[in-house]
């Protein structure tokens, strides 16, 4: 394995000597620095990182980035100490590609209108039950999180599961020249950033650049995504859905009314169960997307099953929390949608006998089908949940409201809320009749506040 990277990357430096793990060491945030790290100053819209390079480094670093245009600025015996690149982003990005190239582990890469970070955290857990898997912490799937997750690589991992999300088209694109993914993995295409895109071609145009790798992983079932797949070169394809002719079929699946979940697949001809305490209504599609990532990876899908069925949700995303005879779902990460319908049919399906409270907040970044969406997402919650509360917030969900009075909930069960401080102020009044309470917004609501509160002793 190559020691050093300055010399491939055409860096300069005074330094003798560098660490053979130098991604490993790479922090760009100067508040956390650690003794023995390297601090990569980060320019951003209304900060220069480099502004805390002497902080860094009286904080223990054991050495420092800088651009070549601040060369002169920095005092000799400092200077010493660092490494000069041209711009410190692509510096930290080619740094990440450099390295996951050096490691070789089999990358996989994720990205899709929705789910992407409950997918990413199954198949990493699958994984991780076969061999030493790295993979993306919360949602840092940009151009600045990418890398610094890859700089976390090391010689163990035999596996790496990356989250790759999109704002603009190119942006999978660029990510892909840094993760140079073994496996690409779409997962669907629904309206999440239409505001942004423009229309959902638009968004399946943009997805499909995860499509760089050799091996594509795909939703068999939307016929949009099918036929762009299928019209690529010189791809291996490995499919998942219900359709009849996906690699790994989803058939069906059992709820036993306690919680727990029995899950039939066809992998290629081969009958394969997968048994769970944990269920959402999304979990049985997503699973048959983590055993086609396996059999993408040539992995043993009975291994893959096995080591599956030990994951247990993740925070915020339809995480269960048991407080004496309530249920309190943690479902508020984010929303769109796609998601909240099924965060809602979860709720029917799984606990359709529980006096039910739910709170609902904006779906944020839907542009002009902001209205509709959230107009349909209360007539849903009125005719297919009839909760014995709906509590709705933010200045959009009021059209959520509405159209849940029209659909037929009686108004006195609607309550409408500006903020989520004011839901706080009246958990005393609703909380206690609640056998479950299920809270669901986009983050931007920070719906958190709420889980925070109750589960706060």
């Amino acid at each position: 394995m190559v020691k050093n990277p300055v010399k491939d990357l055409g860096w300069r430096t005074e330094r003798e000597s560098l660490p053979f793990d130098l991604p490993n060491r790479v922090s760009s945030d100067s508040r956390r620095i650690e003794a023995g790290q390297w601090f990569m100053p980060i320019r951003g819209a209304n900060f220069d990182g480099h502004d805390f390079i002497q902080a860094a480094m009286d904080k223990g670093a054991d050495g420092f980035f800088y651009e070549s245009r601040l060369r002169e600025q920095l005092k000799p015996d400092l200077r010493s100490r660092g490494i000069e690149v041209t711009d410190t982003t692509k510096a930290l990005q080619d740094l990440a590609r450099w390295w996951r190239q050096e490691i070789g582990c089999k990358v996989v890469g994720i990205t899709g209108s929705s789910g992407k970070t409950t997918v990413k955290e199954m198949v990493a857990a699958m994984l991780h039950g076969i061999a030493p898997t790295l993979k993306t912490e919360g949602s840092l799937n940009n151009e600045l999180g990418t890398p610094l997750t890859l700089c976390r690589l090391t010689p163990l991992h035999r596996f790496a599961v990356i989250e790759m999300g999109a704002r603009h088209k190119g942006d999978i694109e660029f990510l892909s020249t840094i993760v140079l993914q073994d496996i690409g993995v779409l997962l669907n295409v629904g309206s999440a950033h239409v505001g942004e895109f423009g229309s959902p071609l638009k968004i399946l145009e943009a997805k499909m650049e995860i499509a760089a790798a050799r091996t594509a992983v795909y939703f068999k079932d939307d016929e949009r995504i099918d036929r762009a797949m299928k019209a690529l070169k010189n791809k291996t394809l490995v499919t998942f859905g219900r359709d009849p002719s996906a690699d790994v079929r989803l058939l069906t699946t059992d709820l036993d009314g306690r919680g727990k979940v029995r899950i039939h697949f066809e992998i290629r001809g081969q009958k394969q169960t997968v048994e769970s305490n944990f269920y959402h209504s999304s979990f049985p599609i997503n699973a048959a997307a983590c055993l086609a990532i396996g059999l993408a990876l040539k992995l043993e899908p009975k291994d893959c099953v096995t080591a599956l069925q030990h994951f247990h949700g993740v925070k915020g995303r339809f995480k269960v929390h048991t407080l004496r005879d309530q249920l309190l779902i943690d479902d508020c990460y984010n929303a769109n949608p796609e998601s909240m319908k099924a965060g809602l049919t979860t709720l029917k399906e799984a606990y359709g006998n529980r006096r039910t409270h739910l709170v609902l907040g904006d779906m944020l970044e839907l542009g002009d089908s902001s209205e509709s969406a959230h107009r349909d997402v209360g007539a849903f919650c009125a005719r297919e949940i009839k909760p014995a509360k709906l509590l709705t917030v933010g200045p959009m969900s009021r059209w959520m409201a509405e159209e849940a009075i029209k659909a037929g909930l009686p108004s006195d069960r609607v309550m409408q809320f500006e903020s989520v401080d004011q839901v706080i102020a009246q958990l005393p009044a609703f909380w206690p009749d609640a056998e479950l309470l299920y809270v669901k917004a986009s983050n931007g609501l920070r719906l958190s506040k709420i889980i925070d509160t109750l589960l706060t002793p």
